[in-house]
């Protein structure tokens, strides 16, 4: 009876973490939506121009990773990445996985490193 206990302790412990593991992953995807909302609306792009390539948590760098093409701006891919540990957003773009400097490509929307405190942006540096 006692090795019972035990096995159903162990299991409803795994059960436990588990779920509480799944709620923070799916706050922190929210809270990564928001933030990167904000980021595109104050580079001027729409998010209904959007088209979300890539949508993950990035578990080598620590971040949520978003990839995303505008159809006003094809050739060009942006990577918004989120960090909740630091609450802030880094844009970066690309032209066939290669830098801008490197195609001599424009960018049509700026690419920032913007910090939020709570929900308002508090410090954007461009880059």
């Amino acid at each position: 009876m006692k090795r019972f206990l035990i096995i159903i302790f162990s299991f409803c412990l795994i059960i436990l973490a588990w779920v509480g593991f799944k709620l923070n992953f799916i706050h922190y995807e929210k809270q990564a939506d928001e933030r990167i909302a904000q980021v595109i609306e104050f580079q001027g792009a729409s998010i209904e121009n959007r088209d979300i390539l890539v949508d993950l948590y990035d578990y080598k760098n620590g971040c949520w990773y978003q990839r995303t093409i505008y159809k006003d701006d094809p050739e060009i891919t942006y990577d918004y990445e989120y960090t909740r540990s630091e609450n802030k957003v880094r844009v970066f773009a690309m032209y066939k996985n290669m830098s801008l400097d490197l195609a001599n490509k424009q960018a049509k929307y700026p690419l920032y490193d913007i910090y939020f405190n709570g929900d308002k942006i508090i410090e954007v540096i461009e880059r």
